[in-house]
């Protein structure tokens, strides 16, 4: 099984059409069996897409048109690459778009759900944090966006004994942007871990595993850090752990890298 998980910035990147072109190339070329995306953009003002079977939306907020997820989409259907997806859209960002996250998923999706993990749930307010998750057989597998340890409206440690209380008692994978860095202790990644195992740290080969290099939208400090995860709460062997789209493995198209783990054994 192989997946992939990528804070992709999409509509709001510099040259995003030469970027979307790289990052389709680096997706026909790995072929990952599960996609998770997390700050996925479309026009507020842009009309309503044309319903299609292979996207599945939650909430209030329709799926647009030039919608990322849905240009990828299609994108890699002209390819031959077929995929399902599920997207939620969750609230307004930088004014002129609706933010949202979703999962691609080359395996029919059995069931598709979203929490809320904020305390609140506001479309002005870009605190406001959801998740969508997608059953696969009897695996869940969410695209997580979080925000800070010491944020005081929507701190991760809420975010996150929420995200746990919803999922505990299924077989679940999370895949995306904690905003937590794995060198701080007793914060975030260390509750993180209290609940699921980073397969990071268990993959029998990986690299430095780094997602973020210089400043970024909510950072001050420039460090190199690693942010972005997939974790899970089953016992189950991971081959490799690979940070992608940091200009060595994959074109740079976002302020973030990606991942791509590997398991041993399919869905």
């Amino acid at each position: 099984m192989k997946l992939i998980t990528l804070n992709t910035h999409s509509l709001v990147e510099k040259n995003y059409n030469k970027k979307l072109k790289a990052f389709i190339s680096l997706i026909k070329k790995y072929d990952p069996d599960i996609i998770s995306l997390q700050e996925v953009m479309q026009p507020k003002d842009a009309k309503k897409a044309q319903k299609t079977e292979k996207i599945l939306s939650l909430g209030k907020i329709p799926v647009r048109e030039e919608n990322h997820v849905l240009t990828v989409l299609n994108r890699l259907i002209k390819e031959g690459f077929n995929y399902n997806c599920a997207w939620l859209g969750i609230k307004q960002a930088y004014d002129k778009y609706e933010e949202g996250v979703c999962i691609l998923s080359k395996w029919e999706i059995d069931e598709i759900k979203s929490i809320l993990l904020s305390p609140f749930d506001v479309y002005e307010n870009w605190k406001t944090r959801k998740t969508i998750g997608i059953r696969v057989k009897d695996r869940w597998f969410y695209s997580i966006h979080l925000s800070w340890w010491d944020d005081t409206e929507s701190p991760s440690k809420y975010e996150i004994e929420t995200l746990y209380d919803k999922t505990n008692k299924e077989k679940t994978w999370l895949l995306g942007d904690f905003n937590c860095p794995s060198n701080e202790k007793n914060k975030g990644y260390d509750l993180l871990l209290n609940y699921w195992k980073d397969t990071f740290v268990i993959a029998e080969k990986k690299d430095d595993g780094i997602t973020v290099k210089g400043k970024i939208d909510g950072w001050k400090n420039s460090e190199s850090k690693r942010i972005d995860y997939i974790l899970t709460n089953e016992n189950i062997k991971i081959k490799s752990s690979q940070v992608i789209f940091n200009g060595k493995n994959g074109e740079i198209v976002s302020d973030h890298f990606g991942i791509l783990v590997e398991t041993e054994e399919n869905i």
